[in-house]
């Protein structure tokens, strides 16, 4: 999958859902609210929020809800990040 978007932010209500398929290697970036994420043939799932990133680690389909309001960047992991989303290590 390529990735390219003019405006790499989503915006989400609460409890909307959206797909990526085959998408390993996306950097899925919340900048506001909570994200549940599951990917396909991973027993875990994960919740993240601002400040965290999670990185598509396999093909198939990843799946991507909001628990409240959010604004999700999606990037490739190989793009750096911008400075303004860099963090203190």
């Amino acid at each position: 999958m390529h990735l390219r978007l003019d405006a790499p932010v989503l915006a989400l209500e609460a409890g909307q859902l959206f797909a990526l398929d085959d998408a390993r290697g996306t950097r899925i970036q919340p900048r506001e609210g909570t994200l549940w994420i599951t990917e396909e043939g991973e027993p875990k799932d994960f919740v993240i929020g601002p400040g965290e990133a999670f990185i598509v680690a396999r093909a198939g389909r990843t799946l991507v809800q909001a628990v409240a309001p959010a604004r999700v960047a999606l990037t490739s992991a190989n793009e750096p990040i911008p400075a303004n989303d860099a963090r203190p290590g």
